[in-house]
């Protein structure tokens, strides 16, 4: 379990007071993030949210000044005091009514909106979340409208069964939220989920299969799955109830990945954020279920468990966007197995 035991004794972590509001300057440049959660208030603190679980679905709104100095696939935490010259730094924050939270995402522009849905994984705080969303944000460069579902995960690397039950319940969150995106006219949603928080949308999805909810999901024009802290018996049951989406899913996987082979040691069960893609019986499912299966294992990343890794690509993802998005495109990558060459930003077919 020496894992395990690296894993708890990780370095200090942000507390709340990060997304306090700052009078500070601001960076380079800000952004801002949507928030809808079923986390509780924080006690004591007038913007942020903690691990407790709520029935009622919050909003909120940060802006997050990035610096000049930021380097892409990392957050570059505040300071105390924070510093805009090198730091990430709240310098707005507000919770807001559903209906400001609609206003919000609307924005000035009115329809046609591109916007990227995030639900985050395990072992995540609330303001470890917001920040992530903040760098994504930044990194990506695609004006995307950025909004956060926060589910009410511990933030604590042995609470796994907790964090996995408060994603079970957190389901009737995830689905109302993307019901209030799908309808705003002609906008183009992304939703990027990463491990657990992969489970929680697949979970969610077939829920709204099975309730005739599908004509929300077909809004959505791509649906990402980061690491997939899945079951890979619980995937095919998943896929089974949704079918097939008008676009590929898409999931990006590595073999090498240690807080997958962790929860493999927790709950037992082959992992699908670890998948081979040169397994046959990984290649079919792709085809069968219209899944898009993304090797990333060539991309580095500062995360040393290797679970973070997607956080590198979203700066590259200009450069294979056309693979991904349209079907028109040369070398348009549907259905199947992948391998993404860090060194060329393509996706390579695995059985060229």
């Amino acid at each position: 379990m020496v894992l395990l035991a690296t894993l708890v004794a990780c370095v200090s972590r942000p507390g709340p007071e990060a997304l306090r509001s700052t009078t500070a300057e601001s960076g380079e440049r800000n952004v801002t993030i949507f928030v809808a959660t079923l986390r509780t208030p924080e006690p004591g603190s007038a913007t942020a949210f903690s691990s407790g679980q709520s029935q009622t679905l919050r909003f909120a709104r940060y802006v997050i000044s990035i610096p000049p100095t930021h380097q892409a696939d990392a957050i570059e935490w505040p300071s105390d005091p924070p510093n805009p010259a090198t730091d990430f730094v709240t310098v707005d924050a507000e919770r807001l009514s559903e209906a400001e939270f609609r206003s919000g995402i609307a924005g000035s522009e009115g329809d046609g909106r591109l916007i990227r849905l995030y639900v985050h994984g395990y072992n995540n705080s609330f303001q470890e979340t917001v920040y992530r969303l903040a760098q994504l944000t930044t990194d990506a460069h695609d004006d995307r409208v950025a909004v956060l579902f926060a589910w009410p995960s511990q933030g604590k690397p042995l609470s796994y069964s907790a964090d996995k039950a408060a994603a079970a319940a957190s389901t009737d969150g995830l689905a109302r939220t993307m019901e209030i995106l799908a309808e705003e006219p002609n906008a183009r949603v992304v939703l990027l989920a990463h491990s657990m928080g992969g489970w929680l949308t697949m979970e969610t999805l077939a829920k709204m299969s099975r309730e005739r909810r599908r004509a929300v999901i077909e809004r959505f024009s791509n649906v990402v799955l980061a690491a997939p802290d899945i079951d890979v018996v619980d995937m095919v049951r998943q896929l089974e109830v949704i079918g097939r989406l008008p676009r590929p899913l898409t999931l990006l996987v590595s073999s090498d990945d240690s807080a997958l082979t962790l929860s493999r040691i927790i709950s037992g069960g082959r992992r699908v954020g670890s998948d081979d893609v040169h397994d046959p019986w990984v290649q079919a499912a792709a085809k069968r279920y219209g899944a898009r299966v993304i090797d990333i294992s060539e991309l580095t990343t500062s995360d040393s468990f290797r679970h973070a890794r997607f956080t590198a690509m979203v700066a590259l993802y200009s450069k294979f966007q056309a693979q991904i998005e349209d079907p028109l495109a040369r070398r348009y990558a549907g259905p199947g197995a992948f391998v993404f060459r860090a060194a060329t930003s393509t996706l390579e077919p695995v059985d060229r």
